[in-house]
């Protein structure tokens, strides 16, 4: 699909900006998601990404898992989704990341014989990084933890009470890659958009839940907005994973 460094993102301490926000609150969270990190850890999920209309626009249902390290955060994923157009037959699409490296499978796919996955090394489009609009970046996290605002709500997400917070960002650069959307700084003609959020967090400020609106701002006057809708449900924090690459002898050097 599922998005350089960023001057939007804050600065100041993390423990500092914590410690000013409720617990359980996005701030909190950043302090929650570097701990898995430091253990590293691993989490479940599924997600639902649109964009356009029901009738003709294009729907995108992921499900995987994520294994975490200390420094890179999400440093390997093993991913499956279906992306359908309209009424259009679905497109199955899966790809496995360990930190550089990325194996998928496409429908689109025309490999030798004998061979089931092209490999790809430090591919931009396929690999995780700190400015995707997703719940499990801390950056992100602390972009939107400064307007944060909390909501009553009596949610229940992997079996477990939930505090939500909503709110919204403006930047100045929106786009969208295979790992998801991302944002920036505006750079010459790319557009920049708003981005509404919600973020459920466990009693542990861990996210359970999270929404998103991505609204990007149209090129021209004959142009309309585009906006993706994606909602993810995590699940699972610290269940035993382990991702591997596919054998060598399934996989060929994609071109």
């Amino acid at each position: 699909m599922l998005l350089g460094v960023l001057a939007l993102l804050l600065t100041s301490p993390l423990a500092g900006a914590a410690h000013a926000q409720a617990s359980g609150s996005p701030a909190q969270a950043v302090i929650a998601l570097k701990g898995q990190f430091a253990e590293k850890s691993s989490v479940l999920f599924a997600q639902k990404a649109r964009t356009g209309r029901a009738s003709d626009g294009a729907l995108t249902v992921t499900h995987g898992k994520h294994q975490f390290a200390a420094t890179t955060g999400v440093y390997a994923s093993d991913i499956t989704e279906v992306f359908t157009v309209g009424h259009a037959s679905p497109m199955p699409f899966r790809m496995i990341n360990i930190g550089p490296d990325t194996y998928t499978q496409s429908y689109s796919d025309d490999l030798p014989a004998g061979k089931k996955w092209n490999h790809w090394r430090n591919k931009e489009a396929f690999l995780w990084t700190q400015n995707l609009v997703d719940a499990l970046n801390p950056k992100f996290l602390q972009l939107i933890s400064g307007n944060a605002e909390k909501v009553p709500t009596k949610d229940r997400y992997d079996g477990v009470p939930t505090v939500r917070y909503d709110g919204s960002v403006e930047v100045g650069l929106l786009g969208s890659r295979q790992a998801g959307i991302y944002y920036g700084e505006r750079m010459g003609d790319w557009s920049g958009g708003r981005i509404t959020w919600k973020l459920w967090l466990g009693p542990d400020s861990l996210p359970r839940r999270f929404q998103a609106e991505t609204v990007y701002e149209p090129h021209g006057p004959d142009q309309k907005a585009d906006a993706v809708r994606i909602n993810v449900l995590y699940k699972g924090w610290g269940t035993p994973v382990h991702i591997t690459a596919p054998s060598r002898k399934l996989v060929v050097e994609a071109e």
